[in-house]
């Protein structure tokens, strides 16, 4: 956020759900640039040659937890909207940067929310996951499925005298 602001973003702040947003250009044409903020927990630190959380640059290389799942996309996509605002690129465009929460465990859902909050359509949306340097349409998808099954508990000795709700969700 704070970094946004130095660059000079037109708007930068934290939207109802803890997403960071920065928003440059006032077109029509909406671009955005999505990245999630979160990592995975480290249960084998010790085992690391550099500590997972120290963001250290080793022989050119930077090392840490988050750093290729997506750190140093999101810092490209700040830098590339704030460059694009200063080169005199964005007519008729907005460009939305987002760092996203969240994602390691609800994949998607706050970047709804987002959406949901502000009302945005973007033309498109450049998810900026680590996928070895190709450019890749799509992905396979998700599915959230809330499932109600009722049955009848019956004791193990009488099964019959139930009626199971896994056999019933088959």
């Amino acid at each position: 956020l704070a970094q946004m602001q130095a660059l000079g973003y037109d708007e930068a702040f934290i939207d109802g759900t803890g997403n960071v947003v920065g928003k440059v250009g006032h077109g029509p044409n909406i671009i955005h640039f999505d990245s999630h903020l979160d990592t995975v927990e480290v249960n084998d630190a010790a085992l690391w040659d550099v500590p997972p959380f120290s963001g250290k640059v080793v022989d050119g290389n930077l090392w840490g937890r988050g750093s290729v799942d997506m750190k140093s996309a999101l810092c490209a996509s700040v830098y590339a909207a704030a460059l694009a605002k200063r080169a005199g690129v964005l007519a008729g465009k907005t460009v939305y940067v987002t760092g996203t929460v969240c994602e390691e465990y609800c994949d998607g859902e706050s970047l709804a929310m987002f959406y949901r909050q502000y009302g945005l359509r973007p033309n498109c949306c450049i998810i900026c996951e680590p996928s070895n340097n190709v450019i890749t349409l799509g992905h396979k998808g998700k599915a959230q499925i809330r499932i109600t099954a009722r049955g009848v508990s019956a004791h193990g000795s009488a099964p019959e005298k139930g009626q199971n709700a896994v056999y019933e969700m088959a």
